[in-house]
């Protein structure tokens, strides 16, 4: 039986070492593993950064584009309103000169 006993001794001592072997071979893989993990969230975060960078860049862009427009829209309107302006008083020389033209036909006729 003490034969059996050391064998058993034995085979508990090579699991007991296989086991601590496993155990460092997994806490290494861990650790690997955390470090991998942090590294990737670093990396979420940067691109993340980046992203909310270049969506305020586009919004501002836009808004300046808009404003732009906006801007000569305006302008054009000024411009369309001041040849209006001008056609009516056109217009209304004109329509003051046909009672005059009617009589200088009337004369000739």
């Amino acid at each position: 039986q003490v034969v059996f006993l050391e064998q058993r001794v034995t085979e508990l001592e090579k699991d007991t070492a296989a086991n601590g072997e496993q155990h460092s071979r997994l806490r290494q893989e861990n650790l690997q593993l955390v470090h991998r993990a942090n590294a990737l969230e670093e990396q979420l975060k940067e691109q993340e950064l980046r992203a909310d960078q270049t969506l305020l860049e586009e919004i501002k862009k836009q808004r300046e584009l808009l404003s732009k427009m906006e801007r000569e829209k305006s302008i054009e309107i000024e411009n369309l309103q001041a040849r209006l302006q001008q056609l009516d008083d056109e217009n209304g020389e004109l329509r003051s000169c046909v009672p005059c033209l009617r009589a200088s036909i009337e004369r000739l006729e």
